[in-house]
């Protein structure tokens, strides 16, 4: 006959091992739970047949249940064994008392359980007392029978361990560790992600930081510039004035014929074109100056922003990578848990039809 771990395994599809869901030492508890259930449920009359005796004399007054159902207690008188009546602890005092109507005798002796312990009155003493008890098997999964155990509800028991089976290996689903483990790779991505995103904005800020100080150093620059450009012109405007007024004074003379006066008139006004000219040379200078400067500036700043522009594209190219790794994660967690679903609810059919059928048994052997 088959062990019942090779029973389980062909009704449920798992593969029990070691280390698996269940492990072998779970499935033998279940199997143990399931012959103590079954046991359990049947008809008082029959418990008998499956009962472990335990016999109580001077040396042994008491016996501690331990939990399991006591089937029947008997008591010797010294001629023959009388049943033992069962009473409510909270009579035991009074069940020792002569003048009580409870009193037990050896021809009605009683009994009754205080913190698991079986107590019989008149105490036994030579006159032996036998206590029965239901005897509940260990049930091993390499086992392929159980003795003391009614045959035609034996196979309830590897129906029961695979009910029990599906739940443990079901709950092992919902924590599945490929899953945990991905999910986990994400969070690690995105913390990252986080942590480039910070580089990235760092370095735009010292990009904007760079070109507004150059704009202020060429603002500052041009101010300065113009300034003494305007001073220029104001310069050339007032020689270029001068010189009209010669001029005109050159044409008055001429016209009065004195052409010495107009040729020093005409002279003066060389002299203040020339002095205007001066002027304009200047402003001219500081013209070249305010666009040199701005080359200069701009182009230097334009190459420190761009350093910082091109370092946070860098780690945007970075980021997108991170992304592209926790998507990757997210699709693979989306197609287990596709697998982990469909086993699932296989699972939770072949759960619900082995339990009717253990349900079905189970009635049967109550005898319903």
């Amino acid at each position: 006959m088959a062990t019942f771990e090779a029973q389980v395994e062909g009704l449920t599809s798992l593969s029990i091992d070691g280390s698996s869901a269940p492990t072998q030492t779970e499935l033998t508890q279940f199997l143990t739970d399931g012959a103590k259930e079954i046991l359990t449920a049947l008809p008082s009359d029959k418990k008998s047949m499956y009962a472990t005796s335990n016999t109580l004399n001077a040396s042994t007054t008491t016996l501690t249940v331990g939990g399991s159902e006591v089937l029947s207690v008997i008591r010797n008188n010294g001629t023959i064994n009388q049943p033992c009546r069962k009473i409510p602890v909270a009579l035991s005092g009074r069940a020792q008392d002569s003048v009580e109507m409870i009193y037990g005798t050896s021809t009605d002796p009683v009994w009754w359980v205080a913190v698991n312990v079986l107590n019989i009155f008149p105490t036994p003493d030579s006159n032996a007392a036998t206590v029965e008890t239901l005897a509940y098997p260990a049930v091993a999964y390499g086992d392929s029978a159980i003795t003391k155990f009614p045959d035609e509800a034996e196979y309830l028991v590897p129906l029961y361990a695979s009910v029990k089976a599906f739940q443990n290996a079901l709950a092992a689903k919902a924590g599945n560790s490929d899953i945990t483990t991905a999910l986990t790779a994400i969070n690690t991505e995105l913390d990252e992600t986080q942590a480039i995103c910070d580089l990235i904005n760092t370095q735009v800020d010292s990009a904007v930081s760079e070109l507004a100080e150059a704009a202020t150093l060429v603002d500052s620059g041009v101010d300065t510039a113009v300034t003494a450009i305007n001073t220029a012109v104001d310069r050339v405007n007032t020689a270029v004035a001068l010189a009209n007024v010669q001029f005109d004074s050159a044409v008055t003379s001429n016209s009065n014929e004195d052409i010495e006066l107009a040729s020093s008139h005409v002279a003066a006004g060389n002299g203040y074109l020339s002095e205007a000219q001066g002027s304009l040379g200047e402003a001219q200078g500081y013209v070249n100056e305010v666009s040199a400067r701005v080359s200069q500036v701009g182009s230097q700043a334009g190459q420190v922003a761009g350093g910082y522009i091109g370092a946070a594209q860098g780690y945007a190219s970075e980021l997108s990578s991170k992304v592209a790794i926790a998507q990757g994660y997210s699709n693979e967690i989306q197609a287990r848990l596709g697998v982990i679903s469909a086993e699932y609810q296989w699972m939770e059919k072949q759960q619900a039809k082995l339990q009717a059928d253990y349900d079905k048994g189970l009635q049967i052997v109550r005898g319903g």
